[in-house]
């Protein structure tokens, strides 16, 4: 702890949410380097370099140069501790530090004044605790920004260096703090205060050993496969890649030089010396990468064929010439192991961000672009020469040899490799050879798929007949032999043809099958028919119709019967392009229209793209099984947005207009005018997706329901015919207890009489209060659970029998707001005064009313980014921010969490004796 003793000294740890001071044992793999920027009293930049658990840190006020000529001062600070890589957030005010925080770049690092050390931690650190103590330190950056030599100089003060570019490819006059979001989150430091903070753990940041012993680099991978997609589209957890027209390859790279292996092994070092000497410049021992190599024509378009030709190039001097004619470019898109490190078992999402540090680009070695909106990519891929693109689940692993639908490649037409098993005889100049006959293997037996006959054109028909003659065989080599009116000759089954087809039939046949080359670095024996909705499965007498384990029934909670099958029909109309359409839910027709008006428009700062009508009848229909018992028969207030966010928005709480038939309602007597008002009831799909079409974008709903059962005391439903009916009837008695814990903190931005926005400051108290609410609620043998607001406040709920009225229940809220307010009175107020509130954290217990309304769980918000109101457990809201929860992710990362959440509010509880 001695290490870190001046960082523990200058901080308060039960006031700021930096990481507290521990010094990180073990580890291997490459040291790791971060550069944070930091908005203090100035703003500058703390590089820091991990050694011996430790992050040794130095502030730079301008920031790190690409430029030789630049001396920026680093003055030498303490030590951080290495959790301390991966903070991003806001000291809070009155705090060591006080600002904003992001990791402006992270990676690798390395002495390299005798070559590098990635590879040897224990030599690295020495070389390193050396420099320092001689007050020089050269080494090697792998970040994504900071790439190269730099050196770390002290001068004549002990605390002031210089840090200083050297001379290397990576040379720039460009400035490379312009560059201002962070590499893990994307923000920029001034947005930091109102988007969540997402901390990743430290060892994440770059590749490590958690054990600290060195993997061997393996002599083979055998590249993971992807199978084939329908279509390109953009949902969260995805990234698409631009699908490449080469020969796919795995680089080796260590102290003994740089080998390429093509996808069945075969060595294609000596066709590309010119990749080769490139990539022997990525300096480390020990690196493999997965890639593709292309080759690109006289107009810079991507040519297979360019490829195959130079591939039959055998002296130097051929070579030579063309590495100038038709240059081979080397695209990274992997890399499964690193300096020690198998990264094979580690998520894409990861190994994609330690590919971007660890690549040092070349002119013939370049990283894939990658982005999360694959219909886009595959518009500008198609435009550039590319055959489509490749989906990758960001949590999926490496496995190796293996086609995964965790990978999808989409092209605007299907293609797939295929045996070539035998060929017919053709007509006229074709006489020879008319068609090939293709097939997979499927269970040890090579499968007939189809004959194909175009796509020839007189060299590639040469290519085949002198390829297939010396293959002749008196047999057929297919399970079943084919039907076919022209003789055949049979062959044995070792090319691999490449073929372009619409879709399977039924009878699993290619449609439209076109030829389009033979694949050499293919093995045909482990050609095999990708499963995937375009290839159905052979037919046989063992089949059964299963439902989909990934179905959105099953996914959210449905009962795998209608409802799941009803949502899945719904999500694929609404995946068409059609602006308006007659929808079917069931037995019932929804007219929806102008599907693609923007209702949240795009969020830069909060890296949120547009979403539309479509994006949010999608989101309602995938989210219902959830949402629906939250909204059942409870009297709903809508807050409808038309024109979207930026429109006219108003509240309707009664329903005079024409409904269909579908939407139920209950008719409630209004003290206010003595009268009675119909309000809506969300209690199906249909009404939920009607609602949204009407432009509703939030769903508030009461505290009670109009439905009685065993926990309520009363059995009445009249609701209607008085005020005294009314408090008679079962809609008088809540399902449970509201504390809305609302911050009036505010970020400075607001317009003047605004309500406050949304920033991390005042959604960190408000979870605080929330924490100490529960602690106080539990020492009353009272269990509550909590939502996010989807705006910066937060509800805590504690579910109760419905033996107590409205009156009673806000008097048990006001209670016990009072006493907490009691106990932390800095930090709480009660007072419905605006300006006596702003600064602290606003408790109404006045929500407890009868038609009172917070939005649902899960209900839209309407506000920028499309946030959501998000059930959580406790322990998810200990590190949750409300942006975490947004509409186009909320289901895949929490939908588990709304099952306990619902089950939570069945728990009822007795607060009877809490009056007493």
């Amino acid at each position: 702890m001695a290490k870190l003793s001046e960082y523990s000294a200058k901080r308060r740890f039960e006031a700021t949410p930096e990481p507290k001071p521990v010094v990180a044992e073990g580890g291997g793999g490459p040291l790791l380097f971060v550069v944070q920027q930091h908005s203090a009293r100035r703003l500058h930049y703390d590089f820091r370099l991990l050694c011996d658990g430790v992050l040794k840190s130095w502030a730079v006020p301008k920031g790190p140069s690409l430029d030789p000529a630049d001396k920026r001062m680093a003055v030498h600070v303490e030590d951080h501790p290495f959790d301390y890589g991966s903070f991003e957030g806001v000291i809070p005010p009155g705090q060591y530090g006080s600002g904003e925080v992001i990791v402006w770049d992270c990676g690798t690092y390395s002495p390299d004044e005798h070559g590098t050390w990635f590879h040897d931690r224990a030599e690295a650190e020495r070389q390193v605790r050396e420099g320092i103590e001689k007050g020089k330190l050269s080494l090697q950056l792998r970040g994504e920004k900071l790439k190269g030599s730099f050196a770390l100089v002290r001068t004549k003060d002990a605390k002031q260096w210089l840090l200083i570019k050297h001379r290397d490819r990576f040379v720039s006059k460009d400035d490379i703090t312009a560059r201002d979001r962070s590499v893990l989150s994307g923000v920029s430091v001034a947005e930091m205060k109102s988007v969540p903070a997402h901390r990743i753990p430290a060892a994440q940041l770059a590749p490590s050993a958690g054990d600290g012993t060195p993997k061997a680099m393996p002599a083979t991978i055998a590249p993971m496969l992807a199978e084939i997609g329908d279509a390109a589209f953009r949902r969260e957890g995805w990234m698409w890649e631009p699908k490449l027209d080469g020969y796919r390859v795995m680089a080796f790279i260590d102290k003994e030089g740089v080998r390429l292996r093509s996808r069945r092994g075969l060595d294609l070092t000596a066709a590309f010396p010119a990749l080769v000497n490139e990539l022997s410049g990525q300096g480390v021992d020990g690196m493999v990468l997965d890639g593709e190599i292309v080759a690109f024509d006289a107009n810079g378009v991507p040519s297979f064929n360019a490829l195959q030709n130079r591939v039959q190039l055998k002296t130097p001097a051929e070579l030579t010439a063309a590495d100038r004619a038709v240059p081979a470019v080397f695209f990274c898109f992997d890399m499964p192991y690193f300096a020690g490190v198998d990264l094979r078992d580690v998520p894409y999402r990861d190994r994609r961000r330690y590919l971007t540090q660890a690549l040092l680009p070349s002119p013939l070695v370049q990283l894939v672009h990658a982005d999360e909106d694959g219909i886009a990519l595959q518009e500008a891929a198609l435009t550039s020469g590319f055959e489509g693109v490749v989906g990758k689940r960001l949590d999926s692993r490496y496995q190796s040899g293996r086609r995964s639908p965790s990978w999808l490649k989409v092209k605007p037409v299907h293609s797939a490799e295929f045996v070539i098993g035998g060929y017919t005889r053709g007509k006229g100049s074709r006489e020879a050879l008319g068609a090939i006959l293709v097939g997979y293997w499927e269970d040890g037996e090579l499968r007939f798929a189809s004959h194909v006959g175009s796509g020839f054109d007189a060299r590639s028909l040469k290519l085949l007949q002198s390829r297939l003659e010396p293959l002749k065989r008196s047999s057929c080599p297919f399970a079943e032999k084919p039907e076919l009116p022209n003789p055949t000759t049979w062959v044995e089954p070792e090319l691999v043809a490449e073929v372009q087809f619409q879709q399977w039939t039924e009878d699993a046949h290619l449609r439209a099958p076109v030829f389009l080359r033979l694949r050499e670095d293919i093995d045909p024996a482990q050609v095999r028919r990708n499963a995937n909705s375009s290839s159905p499965r052979r037919r046989g007498p063992k089949d059964v119709a299963v439902k989909s384990a990934g179905s959105v029934g099953s996914r959210l909670g449905g009962d795998g019967g209608r409802t799941g099958h009803d949502i899945e029909e719904v999500l694929a109309r609404l995946d068409g392009s059609k602006n308006a359409f007659e929808l079917t839910v069931g037995t019932h027709r929804i007219r929806l229209t102008h599907l693609d008006r923007v209702y949240w428009p795009a969020a830069p700062g909060l890296q949120s793209p547009p979403q539309t009508k479509r994006d949010l009848l999608r989101y309602l229909a995938q989210v219902s099984p959830l949402m629906l018992p939250h909204l059942a028969d409870r009297p709903l207030t809508m807050i409808r947005m038309p024109d979207g966010i930026g429109g006219q928005r108003f509240f309707q709480k009664h329903w005079t207009q024409e409904r269909p038939a579908f939407v139920e309602s209950v008719t409630v007597y209004s003290g206010h005018k003595d009268e009675e008002h119909e309000y809506l009831l969300c209690n199906n799909l249909p009404t939920l997706l009607w609602l949204a079409q009407s432009g509703t974008l939030e769903f508030h709903v009461w505290h009670s329901r109009a439905r009685v059962g065993p926990d309520a005391v009363s059995k009445s439903t009249d609701y209607a015919t008085s005020l005294e009916s009314l408090e008679a009837s079962v809609l008088n008695y809540p399902d449970y207890v509201v504390f809305d814990i609302d911050p009036y903190i505010y970020s400075g931005k607001e317009a003047p009489g605004a309500e406050p926005e949304l920033n991390t400051v005042a959604f960190d108290k408000g979870r605080e209060i929330a924490f100490h609410l529960r602690e106080l609620l539990l020492g009353m043998s009272l269990e509550p659970i909590v939502k996010t607001s989807g705006k910066t406040g937060l509800h805590v709920f504690v579910p109760i029998r419905r033996d107590l009225d409205f009156d009673a229940v806000r008097q048990v809220s006001e209670l016990v707001s009072r006493h907490l307010m009691r106990l932390y009175p800095k930090d709480i107020t009660m007072d419905w005064s605006v300006p006596k509130r702003t600064g602290k954290i606003f408790m109404d217990h006045n929500m407890n009313v009868r038609g009172k309304t917070l939005n649902v769980a899960y209900s839209p918000r309407g506000e920028p980014g499309a946030p959501v109101s998000m059930p959580l457990t406790w322990d998810e809201l200990a590190d949750a921010h409300p942006l975490d929860f947004r509409m186009g992710g909320a289901i895949t990362r929490l939908a588990h969490t709304g099952d306990r959440w619902r089950d939570a509010l069945k728990r009822k509880q007795d607060l009877v004796r809490i009056l007493k």
